[in-house]
């Protein structure tokens, strides 16, 4: 649980200092594992 605390904080402080909402937040985490499987399939397909 403290670790759960913590990432919670640490998102929080994130949001506030980029001025971002949770909306944004949700997109560019997907986003992000979007490219990392787009990235993880390529490289997979080429060996």
């Amino acid at each position: 649980m403290k670790f759960i605390r913590w990432h919670q904080s640490l998102l929080e402080r994130v949001k506030k200092k980029m001025g971002i909402s949770d909306y944004t937040m949700y997109w560019m985490a997907f986003l992000e594992g979007a490219l990392v499987m787009w990235i993880i399939m390529k490289i997979a397909s080429s060996i």
